[in-house]
């Protein structure tokens, strides 16, 4: 399953000011090696990697890759590959200097998201140690909002730097896993998921190893009351695979959460394979972390319980 395929792009231009005084403002969201001088209201956001004004609900985020996610990534960074995704390109994309970038673009853009239109800007870049995107997102028509000059004078102060380690980049997560159950740890994604599998490869291409995504949430967790079917919808929308259905839904609550757990069967797109499928998702009044097993149907006595273990480790900072 080729998840870093479904993720973008970063970064800076050093123009007007000196290198010495630019060090001094750029700020590097925790764990990230992609850093900027953000707009004035924006301050480094708690539940992802980037920034926010969450007044305003104005974001950047800053998406980290492997180095070879590049080529992939860019074929798609065009208007036709974004339309797929619900984003209009306005303009783009265009080269974009990048500080410690071999290849950067801009593409200039909008989306209509749960009914409301935002502006968005997003620069890809290929360097020698990561790929990397930065996404500006901002409602139109928010009172006091950036203007187009304020977002694009911000994004000319990227910075790409050696990127930091992934003990590190787990550490800056905005939630913890106690107990991993012998999963291994092997890359994490915009300051708010973590990957990870069981075997010599890092991608976990066509179900060769079993792949376990922890994610938190980026917005508002849902109501009491809807959140069952949020988690039947999250859990029938995993990208990747196809005919999902859930064999088991079941709601408890432990430890000052509410845990909604699904599982089920699904086929993987790529292969054809049988595959199991469970998500364990934890509930606070205005968060949640879900965590999502995917392995082949004839692997899942050998990994379900320790999913499990793994999964009601969780808690949020």
């Amino acid at each position: 399953m080729r998840f870093v395929t479904r993720v973008f792009g970063l970064v800076f231009l050093l123009l007007v000011f000196s290198q010495s005084v630019l060090a001094q403002e750029v700020v590097f969201p925790s764990g990230s090696g992609i850093g900027l001088v953000p707009p004035a209201g924006l301050v480094p956001s708690s539940s992802f990697s980037g920034f926010e004004d969450s007044a305003k609900g104005t974001s950047i985020v800053v998406t980290e890759l492997p180095v070879d996610a590049y080529a992939a990534i860019a074929a798609n960074f065009n208007k036709q590959g974004l339309l797929a995704t619900g984003i209009e390109t306005i303009s783009g994309p265009d080269e974009w200097p990048v500080q410690g970038a071999v290849v950067s673009k801009l593409i200039r853009a909008s989306q209509i998201a749960a009914g409301v239109k935002y502006r968005k800007w997003i620069v890809l870049v290929g360097a020698e140690t990561t790929t990397a995107m930065v996404t500006v997102q901002i409602p139109d028509g928010v009172t006091g909002g950036l203007s187009d000059a304020d977002v694009e004078a911000a994004l000319k102060t990227l910075v790409v730097r050696a990127p930091a380690s992934l003990p590190d980049q787990i550490a800056s997560l905005p939630f913890k896993v106690a107990d991993t159950a012998n999963f291994r740890p092997v890359r994490v994604i915009a300051g708010a998921t973590l990957l990870l599998t069981e075997g010599p490869n890092d991608v976990a291409a066509n179900s060769m190893q079993p792949m376990v995504v922890i994610a938190s949430n980026l917005n508002t967790a849902p109501e009491p009351a809807t959140r069952l079917e949020f988690s039947k919808k999250a859990f029938a929308s995993l990208t990747g695979i196809k005919d999902v259905h859930s064999d088991n839904e079941t709601s408890s609550e432990s430890d000052g959460a509410e845990w909604i757990e699904i599982d089920g069967a699904a086929t993987d797109t790529a292969s054809g394979d049988a595959l199991y499928v469970a998500q364990i998702a934890r509930f606070e009044t205005t968060r949640y972390v879900r965590a999502i097993l995917i392995v082949k149907a004839t692997e899942k006595d050998k990994y379900a319980d320790r999913f499990r273990k793994l999964a009601k480790s969780m808690t949020i900072n």
